[in-house]
């Protein structure tokens, strides 16, 4: 079940609740040393096993089963990969952080599964289902809060860490070293983070060893496991659900024409010339499953983004020398919004971004009278 073997601590499997999962997790986790478990997580206004049921019906050559265990979904997945004819087969666990938008998904089975079972469910639910974004900021954030929460005297050391400079190659480091160097340098060096590995430590011992990335991916291979799930795993799904808030509900209203603008705000100057404007042209040119327009690129840029996936779309401007306004149309999905504000963070600049929603307005703030 959930790739966790025939684990005891997971008692009957028809009813099997997250507590019993936790158990079987460490107890998974002790006598796998070398094995580690994969989360994903997602945002989705509506719960997505009406979605993931309805692919019965788009596919011939795969399945997936649904089961109800009351506190979570177990989700049985198999397909046929076409261009190699083999067969993918498993299943995950699915539940929703209450009173939130955000949802994770997670196995124990390997790779292959995680990228081609439960990651192929989930991206053939978009738009209903969004992907997670975060920043490197929002990462380094998770974990001061969760040093704050844990321990005063622990430290966590980061011993692996994947950084890119927009628009270029990513840089894999095994130094080893506190994670506030990590931050910094990357920073310092006009790098964001894109994922680090690291371990916490109580003097000499560990108390946790998980990796958290920036597109909703994170990994527990060893420790507290309810080190992980209250507090790691919690923090960390707070951002997804800031970007939800922010992003959903968003479209021009049919009623009454009001528009509302999304705000996005970077703490260096990123517009100053022409070319910094094609950036962003190419940047939003870049995104897949959708096509872009452009207005005006000198002296100020006005391009507008149609979403294939949905029909949603959007202006994007550019207004001073460090901001960009995004003023969603009459369709314009969460799915859509962070798409767009996520490739902003990485072609652009990621520097203490920040997103506000700014006050609605009507047709006739832009009729003189």
């Amino acid at each position: 079940m959930y790739g966790l073997g025939e684990s005891s601590d997971l008692g009957a499997y028809s009813n099997c609740s997250l507590s019993q999962i936790r158990r079987g997790i460490e107890s998974y986790l002790k006598e796998n040393s070398r094995s580690s478990v994969s989360f994903k997580s997602i945002v989705a206004r509506e719960n997505p096993i009406e979605q993931f049921d309805f692919l019965n019906t788009r596919f011939n050559k795969g399945s997936v089963e649904i089961v109800d265990h009351g506190d979570h979904y177990e989700v049985d997945v198999t397909r046929e990969i076409k261009r190699s004819g083999r067969t993918v087969s498993g299943s995950f666990a699915i539940f929703n952080h209450e009173d939130t938008q955000v949802w994770t998904a997670f196995t124990a089975h390997g790779s292959d599964f995680f990228e081609r079972g439960l990651g192929w469910v989930i991206s053939k639910c978009e738009p209903h289902i969004s992907e997670f974004y975060a920043t490197s900021r929002d990462l380094e954030t998770v974990l001061d809060m969760f040093s704050e929460a844990v321990d005063y005297n622990s430290k966590i050391i980061v011993t692996q860490a994947v950084a890119y400079s927009h628009r270029e190659e990513g840089e894999i480091s095994y130094k080893t070293r506190p994670y506030p160097e990590v931050f910094r340098a990357a920073r310092d060096g006009g790098n964001y983070v894109d994922s680090v590995l690291f371990k916490s430590m109580s003097e000499d011992e560990v108390n946790l060893e998980a990796t958290i990335t920036r597109d909703g991916t994170t990994k527990l291979s060893s420790g507290n496991v309810e080190l992980y799930f209250n507090y790691l795993l919690e923090d960390y799904v707070s951002f997804g659900q800031k970007k939800a808030e922010l992003f959903t509900n968003k479209e021009r209203s049919r009623d009454t024409g009001d528009i509302q603008e999304i705000e996005v705000k970077f703490a260096n100057p990123v517009f100053q010339s022409t070319k910094d404007n094609e950036d962003l042209i190419g940047a939003l040119a870049d995104l897949s499953r959708s096509s872009v327009t452009v207005y005006h690129k000198n002296p100020y840029a006005h391009i507008s983004v149609l979403d294939f996936n949905d029909g949603s779309s959007c202006d994007v401007f550019v207004t001073d020398s460090k901001t960009v306004k995004i003023v969603p149309s009459y369709r314009g999905s969460t799915n859509f919004l962070m798409r767009i504000s996520d490739k902003l963070y990485k072609d652009l600049d990621e520097s203490a971004v920040e997103l506000t929603e700014q006050q609605s307005y009507g047709v006739e703030d832009f009729v003189g009278g």
